[in-house]
């Protein structure tokens, strides 16, 4: 655990971070995969003077952003799970659920045989990631009577993605918004459903007064300079990703080869526990979406 600002608090393993907004009541933000949970509540369960969790914010739909909930629920039963309408109706897809449930186990799986797990957790509950109601740009979550979550609509890497800014303290979560910043330092675009909305959304975060970032994943931002140097480097990742999947495009490159070429680069750090099919249809999309702009 590390105390971030007064009100904020982050948990997890780096690879998937846990941000809890609040001292008496509090904002769970960020939901990872049941590996991840299983490290959040063994943190969870050696902190003192912890607030009591009302909601859970779930940023996107993605699996490794849904996937614990279940487990978020059993620790915190009264608490209700919001998201945006995007993300509440992809999750309730029926379609989508095998491939939640295989994404998890396999992350599960990862992590033990990497022995980051001390307890295995069970199959996931699929029927239980679910949201309770919605949220849209412009509305807010209000917890300890003061502290107000600003609800930001952040499209480009998903048309589920949501950031949320807690304005009295300068803090902005924007979950995968603006890229993944691997430990080695290399920042991996992921612009999986649109590059122009992407930059658009890294720009438009980068206005906000923001002394800390919540970042899905990673080390977390701290100190304007910081914040201004990651927004910096996301909007240049995906500038130069663009570029070279173009110029190999034009060179006339398969689209099969040059997303292994990209998956070699970019699948780094937390992404290299994912199902290797899955995150090769995420990086495709960056070669399908630079594409569609030729």
């Amino acid at each position: 655990m590390l105390r971030l600002t007064e009100n904020v608090m982050v948990l997890g393993n780096g690879n998937f971070n846990y941000f809890v907004v609040g001292q008496k009541e509090g904002v769970l933000i960020e939901c990872g995969t049941s590996a991840g949970v299983s490290i959040f509540a063994q943190q969870w369960a050696e902190l003192k003077n912890k607030p009591d969790i009302k909601y859970i914010l779930v940023m996107h739909s993605h699996f490794d952003h849904a996937c614990g909930l279940p487990m978020l629920k059993d620790l915190f039963p009264a608490a209700q799970v919001v998201a945006s309408q995007a993300t509440q109706k992809i999750l309730s897809l029926d379609k989508l659920k095998p491939v939640l449930q295989r994404a998890d186990a396999f992350v599960t799986e990862a992590y033990a045989k990497e022995q980051l797990l001390s307890a295995i957790p069970g199959p996931l509950e699929i029927e239980q990631v679910k949201v309770d109601f919605t949220l849209d740009e412009g509305d807010s979550i209000t917890v300890d009577d003061s502290l107000k979550l600003e609800i930001i609509e952040a499209p480009g890497h998903s048309p589920c993605s949501l950031a949320a800014y807690l304005p009295g303290e300068q803090v902005m979560f924007i979950s995968d918004a603006g890229g993944y910043q691997a430990p080695n330092g290399l920042m991996s675009p992921v612009f999986f459903q649109d590059y122009d909305l992407y930059l658009d959304t890294i720009k438009k975060l980068r206005q906000y007064p923001t002394v800390v970032l919540g970042v899905g994943h990673g080390e977390v931002p701290v100190g304007a300079d910081q914040v201004q140097q990651f927004y910096t480097l996301g909007l240049e990742a995906a500038e130069e990703a663009f570029a070279l999947i173009k110029k190999k495009l034009n060179g006339g490159q398969s689209d099969e080869s040059i997303t292994a070429e990209l998956y070699d680069t970019y699948i780094k750090g937390a992404m290299s526990y994912y199902p290797r099919d899955l995150m090769m249809g995420s990086v495709y999309q960056l070669v399908k979406n630079v594409k569609s702009r030729l």
